[in-house]
């Protein structure tokens, strides 16, 4: 039998004057909670592998985290069936060489961690770069890679790189520019919110960034009353409210028009104008004859990045 109503328990929520949603749900004590605990870092003998390891270093700094060094620099040579003996000892001469290369590149890592005071281990694989970076990452809550630079020729040597490692790690990916200097990254942060699938899986990945951050720039673009779309748009409203709920700061919304500019031109054009240390965005891409093929955005972005970008696939 039921009992009487009058002897119900019933469990009330009081919601205290002026207390927001986030403070009404208990949600500012998790923002350690909501951190990143394991950063994976490309090592490589570039001159580039210095200034990721700076970004590195200091986001496991903020975030209390634990960075793996991967050290993936090409595939290493191979034997093969009738050589000669002065190949065969030209090969065993290569791979010393490599070890020695690693070795001197983990080494040096490993202290930079230390002087950091940020807890470290090394990795290595043979294997392709990006298959190495892939195979480490995914046990990672983030990955960190280079923008691909042309003129470092003494980094990892794959066609696209990059591209390979962002659309198949299953990990989001943090690319940091070819040039520049970056203490740190996060204070202030443009969001590209297309309401897409690759947009909310941006938006979940970069939640522990998010919820530190000082300013956030929502952008979402269009491209003028002839757009059409195939689904409702989903008011912005939505989206702060979401925001609200996991204690992130309250974002500012900023449309654009990107007819006769484009979506990339237009991400890097509102980063620069709030002067944003970090994008995240969606990453666009297919499997197209066992490569990757990126999206327009997405291959613009990468090209001619200015600041380190977050991109979620």
């Amino acid at each position: 039998m039921r009992p009487p109503a009058s002897g119900r328990r019933r469990l009330i929520q009081v919601k205290k004057p002026g207390a927001g949603l986030s403070d009404h749900l208990g949600m500012d004590a998790d923002k350690e909670a909501a951190m990143y605990r394991r950063i994976a870092l490309h090592l490589d003998q570039g001159y580039d592998c210095q200034r990721r390891t700076t970004v590195a270093l200091a986001l496991a700094r903020r975030h209390k985290a634990e960075v793996l060094g991967i050290y993936a620099s090409s595939a290493p040579p191979q034997y093969y069936y009738g050589e000669s003996v002065l190949l065969s000892r030209a090969l065993d001469v290569m791979k010393q060489v490599l070890a020695e290369d690693r070795a001197a590149v983990q080494n040096g890592f490993l202290a930079s961690a230390s002087a950091a005071d940020v807890a470290a281990s090394v990795r290595s694989a043979e294997s392709s770069p990006s298959a190495c970076m892939a195979l480490y990452g995914r046990t990672a809550d983030l990955i960190v890679l280079s923008q691909e630079n042309p003129r470092d020729t003494d980094a990892a040597h794959e066609i696209e790189f990059v591209e390979q490692t962002l659309l198949s790690a299953g990990r989001p990916v943090l690319v940091v520019p070819s040039s520049g200097t970056f203490t740190g990254v996060g204070e202030r942060i443009v969001y590209c919110w297309d309401r897409s699938r690759e947009a909310a899986r941006a938006l979940a990945d970069a939640m522990p960034l998010l919820k530190h951050a000082g300013e956030i720039v929502v952008l979402t673009m269009d491209e003028g009353e002839s757009t059409t779309t195939r689904e409702p748009a989903i008011p912005f409203a939505e989206l702060a409210t979401y925001f609200e709920l996991h204690g992130v700061p309250e974002p500012r919304h900023v449309r654009r028009d990107i007819r006769g500019v484009g979506v990339g031109a237009t991400i890097l054009n509102t980063a620069a104008d709030h002067s944003a240390d970090l994008i995240v965005m969606g990453a666009y891409g297919h499997s197209k004859l066992r490569e990757w093929a990126m999206g327009g955005a997405t291959a613009s972005v990468l090209k001619s990045m200015t600041v380190p970008v977050l991109f979620s696939h």
